[in-house]
C-alpha cells in the first residue's frame, strides 16, 4: 500500500493530465506504471522524496506538454455542456413553457456554463492544494450546494423575470420542435455511443409525452401536470431500484471474486 503522500501525488498528476485534454487510457497507463514504480521502490526502502516533491505541472510536462481540447476530459465536457443546454431546452418546449428571452440567454451563458467552468477549476484547484482529505470533499459539497441552490433560484426568475422576449413560439410550434430535437439529439447520441444520454434524455421527456397523449395536448388541463408528475414519481422511483438492484449485484459480484 503507498504512503498518503505518494497517493496524492498519483491523484494531482492524473488530474492535472486528465484536465490537459489526455485520454483517459493513457492516463490509467501512465499511473500503473507509476504506482508499480513507487510500490517498489517505498517496498525497497529507497528514497522517493525527489519525485513526490517534484511539481505536478512540471512532471506533467513530460507525458503533456500542450494543452489538447478535441480529446479526453475536454470531449466529454462538451458532450455534457451540449446536453445541459438541450436537456433545459426539450422538456420546456414538450410543455409548452419555453420562450426565448433575454433572462433565458443569461441563464445559459452567466449561470450554467459559467458556474461549471467555475466548479471544474475549483474543484481542480482543491485537489490539486489538498489532495484527497475531507477538506476537499468538505469544499466541493459546500460549493456544489450552492451551485445548485443557484440554479434553483436561477430557474424561479427565469419563470418569473423574463426580461424581454424575443421570441414566444406557440403550443404547436414548441411541441413540434420539441419532439424533432428530441429524436435528433437521441439518434446523434447512438451515432457518439452516448446511449446513456440517449435514455436520460428519453426519460426527462416521457412524462411530458405522456401528458400530452392523456390529455389530448391541451396544455392547461390541469389533468396533464398531474399525469406528467406520476409518470415522473414512477419514472424516478424506477431508475432509482435499477441504481439500487446494479450497485448490490456489483458489490456481491465483488465480494464473491474477492480475496
Amino acid at each position: 500500500m503507498l504512503s498518503k503522500k505518494a497517493e496524492d501525488f498519483l491523484l494531482k498528476l492524473r488530474i492535472e493530465l486528465l484536465f490537459r485534454g489526455k485520454n483517459e487510457d493513457e492516463v490509467n497507463s501512465i499511473e500503473e506504471e507509476l504506482r508499480d514504480h513507487i510500490t517498489l521502490a517505498e517496498e525497497n526502502n529507497d528514497n522517493i522524496e525527489d519525485l513526490l516533491n517534484t511539481p505536478i505541472k512540471s512532471y506533467a510536462d513530460k507525458f503533456a506538454k500542450n494543452l489538447n481540447m478535441t480529446q479526453g476530459l475536454f470531449k466529454y465536457i462538451l458532450y455534457f455542456i451540449s446536453f445541459m443546454f438541450i436537456m433545459t431546452t426539450i422538456p420546456r418546449m414538450l410543455d409548452h413553457s419555453f420562450q426565448l428571452t433575454i433572462a433565458l440567454i443569461c441563464y445559459f451563458v452567466l449561470i450554467f456554463l459559467g458556474s461549471f467552468i467555475f466548479i471544474l477549476c475549483f474543484v481542480k484547484k482543491s485537489i490539486m492544494r489538498w489532495g484527497d482529505s475531507k477538506i476537499t470533499y468538505a469544499i466541493i459539497g459546500i460549493s456544489s450546494s450552492a451551485i445548485f441552490g443557484l440554479y434553483l433560484l436561477s430557474e424561479y426568475l427565469l419563470r418569473n423575470y423574463p426580461l424581454y422576449i424575443i421570441w414566444s413560439p406557440n403550443q404547436t410550434t414548441n411541441f413540434t420542435l420539441g419532439l424533432i430535437l428530441l429524436l435528433i439529439t437521441m439518434v446523434t447520441c447512438f451515432i457518439l455511443k452516448q446511449k446513456f444520454y440517449a435514455g436520460l434524455i428519453l426519460l426527462l421527456c416521457i412524462p411530458n409525452l405522456i401528458g400530452t397523449l392523456f390529455t389530448g395536448g391541451d396544455f392547461t388541463n390541469k389533468n396533464y401536470v398531474m399525469i406528467s408528475s406520476i409518470a415522473l414519481i414512477i419514472i424516478s422511483w424506477i431508475f432509482i431500484i435499477y441504481i439500487m438492484i446494479k450497485y448490490y449485484r456489483e458489490k456481491r459480484s465483488t465480494d464473491t471474486n474477492g480475496p
